[in-house]
């Protein structure tokens, strides 16, 4: 007997009878097709067969006469590797029918008796709906616009599909292998890496945005979604290029920009065209030879109103663009309301009711003590306006913790510890539409027109300009409620206001002074005001339209001027800059700065020593602030 018959031998004798019995006991219940093949290929035992087959029609046939032509090279590969290796092998076979293509995964073990090969055991799995999910995402995978990546947990990209390599300007494989970070703008790198953290610390992103450089140098903007796989801690993302979109939303932005600034230069011009009006109207009366002087009192004072009116809204405008300078002081928002109760109770109707809820052990807010009433007389104003049959107005304060999980819901507000002011009515409400507009400049619902429209944008900037955020919930015929959040000063300390007393009852300028003044303005209109305030005070002065102009003034009077007055922005040469000019004739030349604009980018040139006083000013307050100067005290 051969080698091969006395395998063959064996092996039959092992799926007879009893262990035939005990075999087929094992496999009846196996979802897999489970064979055994001898030396020679062919079929010595199967569990079950394919529809249209029987055990008997299998067993004894060559292992290759169920196996496709074209893959009968793969499978005697597989099938010689476990019966002259006795090293475990596999292979496919793939049939084709009238429902499509069915994959199967064979899995060749080897047969071992007394340390001889005798056979071989197979198992075929069906992997027809695995192979077809493996195809499908592979499909999906190279045909997706989406830019799709796969990331080790070290950060190196393993796989990537063609919209990525196509965004990029690269292959395929120019890139898979690389760091992903080695693409990425070197600005936007220490946040991504940040944000690489959290997602393999379990926290999926939604929206990320960052910049990733192309083959030629330049730049795209991608907007990332991704996750991380929980046992292999693969990263997987999806990025779409919206670089476009971008560039879109800022000419958006700009063309509605432009819009705003077109409303907002005809109110100002509409507003001012009125002011002008008044005080040109005034000013012909008054220069009439028949105007008597009480008739010119009149006519003054009509130009004063005019000119408060302005400053008024100047300052506005200021707010509204977040320029205009706070006076920062430590503010319990309790007292703040209770000092306004009488003032609110005036600017009420009786069919008004008001309500007052203080919060307890409220923390101060620091900020501007007089912006701040503003904003709550404006907001009780409107109140008033929307109740026209009554109602009542709730005042309530409260301290709030926004945590970032709270921003993640609310994406208007920003983590930290706040004081909440809440102004509350029972009127009218509004709609949506007239909601999400209510801050624009110069917008109003009132039929009249009255009023500027600044009111609620000037509070939105003065909210802003504090730090904090404004949130309005409103429906129609249901209220208003307008909440107010400030930051939380946990360190206040309070800074006494500074009072100087003019020794005049009278309202006029007190004679307070000897020393000479030099007075640098390029504004006539300004220049001359100020000078005659000096002068009536009791000073001495001298004056210059420009900064060169003010140098070569103070090196003729070198030692006779004990104080300068400069505006910040001049022609020819600025305040800050003859200021320098001037410290040099005159090391302790003692300076004032008088200037209409609050921006920093206009004083930022200055030494922090230097005073500035804000235009418009009350004449008593200039005079104060020179006496302070002249005296060494700071304001």
């Amino acid at each position: 007997m051969s080698g091969d018959e006395a395998t063959t031998d064996i092996l039959q004798k092992w799926l007879s009878g009893e262990g035939l019995t005990t075999l087929d006991r094992f496999t009846a219940s196996a979802t897999d097709v489970l064979g055994v093949i001898d030396p020679a290929y062919v079929i010595r035992y199967v569990n079950q067969t394919a529809p249209g087959l029987s055990r008997d029609s299998v067993v004894g046939q060559s292992a290759f006469s169920l196996i496709p032509p074209s893959e009968t090279e793969a499978a005697r590969e597989a099938f010689d590797r476990a019966l002259l290796t006795g090293t475990p092998a596999r292979f496919e076979i793939t049939y084709r029918n009238e429902l499509g293509l069915i994959v199967f995964v064979v899995r060749v073990s080897p047969i071992i008796h007394e340390g001889r090969v005798i056979g071989a055991f197979t198992i075929n799995t069906d992997a027809t709906e695995e192979r077809r999910e493996t195809m499908d995402r592979d499909r999906f995978f190279s045909l997706s616009l989406d830019m799709l990546v796969v990331v080790t947990p070290l950060g190196v990209l393993r796989r990537i599909n063609p919209a990525f390599g196509e965004a990029l300007g690269y292959t395929i494989t120019d890139i898979v292998g690389h760091a992903f970070i080695e693409f990425v703008h070197p600005e936007d790198v220490k946040r991504t890496e940040e944000m690489y953290q959290d997602i393999l610390m379990g926290r999926p992103i939604e929206e990320f945005e960052n910049r990733y450089r192309r083959k030629d140098g330049t730049y795209r903007y991608f907007s990332w979604r991704a996750t991380a796989d929980p046992v292999t801690g693969d990263v997987y993302a999806v990025a779409r290029d919206v670089t476009d979109h971008r560039a879109t939303e800022i000419q958006l932005r700009h063309a509605q920009k432009m819009e705003a600034v077109g409303q907002l230069a005809g109110g100002v011009a509409h507003d001012f065209n009125n002011l002008m009006q008044a005080v040109l109207a005034n000013v012909e009366f008054g220069l009439s030879p028949e105007t008597t002087r009480v008739e010119m009192n009149e006519h003054l004072h009509e130009i004063e109103s005019a000119g408060k009116r302005a400053a008024e809204l100047t300052r506005q405008l200021l707010v509204f663009s977040r320029h205009q300078k706070l006076d920062r002081v430590p503010i319990d928002l309790n007292a703040l309301l209770g000092g306004l109760m009488k003032l609110l109770s005036r600017l009420l109707p009786e069919n008004i009711e008001i309500q007052l809820k203080e919060g307890a052990n409220l923390p101060a807010v620091s900020g501007d003590q007089t912006q701040l009433e503003q904003v709550v007389t404006n907001l009780c104003v409107n109140a008033r306006d929307s109740m026209e049959s009554g109602g009542t107005l709730t005042l309530e304060t409260g301290d709030v913790l926004i945590s970032e999980s709270d921003c993640e819901i609310q994406p208007w507000t920003k983590a930290g510890y706040f004081v909440c002011l809440s102004v509350s009515d029972t009127g009218i409400g509004m709609s949506p539409d007239v909601r999400d507009r209510i801050f624009e400049p110069f917008y109003t619902t009132k039929a009249d027109r009255s009023g500027t429209g600044l009111g609620l944008s000037t509070l939105y900037g003065i909210v802003q300009q504090h730090g904090g955020m404004v949130h309005v919930y409103s429906e129609p015929g249901l209220g208003s409620s307008f909440k107010i959040y400030l930051p939380a000063e946990e360190h206040a300390t309070d800074k006494p206001p500074v009072v100087v007393d003019s020794g005049r009852t009278d309202g006029l300028p007190a004679a307070i002074g000897r020393e000479t003044v030099l007075v640098v303005e390029d504004e006539g209109i300004v220049r001359r005001p100020v000078l005659e305030i000096l002068k009536r005070a009791g000073y001495r002065t001298l004056h210059a339209s420009n900064g060169r102009e003010g140098v070569e003034r103070l090196r003729e009077h070198l030692d006779a001027v004990d104080l300068v007055i400069l505006d910040v922005v001049m022609p020819e040469m600025g305040g800050p800059e003859a200021w320098e000019h001037m410290v040099a004739l005159r090391p302790n030349l003692l300076a004032l700065f008088m200037s209409g604009y609050a921006e920093a980018r206009y004083r930022q040139r200055l030494p922090p020593e230097i005073e500035v006083i804000d235009k418009p000013f009350p004449a008593q307050t200039l005079l104060e602030r020179v006496r302070m100067k002249l005296d060494g005290r700071s304001s």
